[in-house]
């Protein structure tokens, strides 16, 4: 970008919560902003902006599952990314609110938030998809079934063990849960798994892994904006692919909110107009 004539500032978070507070500095004179890192990088950033309505954001994705760049197509290459920052065009996507956290991905309660608490408790921050085996096997050996009572658009409430409330097609980089799940959808689908066997969650996966989620008789597909997810006992919660807390926990979508920078002959792209 400096050789392309731009003023470039490089900040370099050393710790969690640098991106954070860098992010909470950046003001109106900032025309775009460039996140290099994974999910949570992005996640981080977001929920630091003051305003993170004001400034395109383009995500430079060298994390372990980079769902946001999975969906937006957008290649590793930093020649590639600079001429996109340039010609590329920026489009406003659904953002979601976990109570009153930022997310533009994803929330979860049940098995894979039980995961990422394994991994934030025991490991800290995996390093790529090697790095999950343990909590992944930690897990499945505890594991006992949620009772999770989810109410979607304030309707009758139902029941399961697992619930993903989704904006965006690749779960994880590899896994499909629903897919027609888009970030600019005005919507989140919700994906209830309803089953109480305590080897569910990995049938789910492999389920989601060969795309054939909407062949299970006990998964339930729908669609809202506003979804609580309550439990007789607390269960975890993740959002962007970290652990968030525990239940109870509302989400809610914000639509036509975040200015994502996108290229202008992707098909994501041409499909948004």
């Amino acid at each position: 970008l400096e050789r392309r004539g731009h003023q470039v500032e490089i900040f370099l978070s050393q710790a969690p919560g640098g991106a954070f507070t860098r992010a909470s500095q950046i003001d109106h004179s900032v025309e775009r902003l460039v996140i290099a890192g994974g999910d949570g990088t992005v996640n981080e950033v977001l929920n630091g902006l003051s305003d993170p309505a004001s400034v395109p954001i383009l995500h430079f994705p060298t994390g372990t599952a980079n769902m946001l760049s999975r969906d937006l197509a957008l290649p590793r290459q930093a020649e590639r990314l600079a001429t996109i920052l340039e010609q590329g065009a920026v489009r406003r996507v659904d953002m979601g609110l976990a109570d009153a956290h930022r997310f533009l991905l994803l929330a979860s309660a049940g098995f894979d938030a039980m995961v990422t608490r394994e991994v934030k408790e025991n490991v800290g921050k995996a390093a790529g998809y090697l790095g999950y085996a343990r909590p992944i096997l930690r897990t499945v050996a505890r594991y006992r079934p949620a009772d999770l009572k989810v109410s979607i658009d304030e309707q009758e409430p139902m029941t399961g063990t697992n619930v993903l409330v989704l904006n965006v097609r690749h779960y994880g980089g590899y896994f499909v849960f629903s897919d027609g799940a888009r970030l600019d959808s005005g919507h989140f689908d919700v994906c209830l798994f309803r089953s109480e066997s305590a080897l569910a969650p990995l049938r789910y996966m492999v389920a989601g892994f060969i795309r054939m989620v909407p062949r299970l008789s006990d998964v339930k597909y729908l669609r809202g904006t506003r979804v609580t997810i309550e439990s007789s006992q607390p269960c975890p919660v993740q959002v962007d692919g970290d652990y968030f807390g525990c239940t109870p926990v509302t989400i809610q979508l914000v639509p036509a909110q975040i200015p994502l920078v996108v290229p202008r002959d992707d098909p994501y792209a041409r499909q948004w107009g």
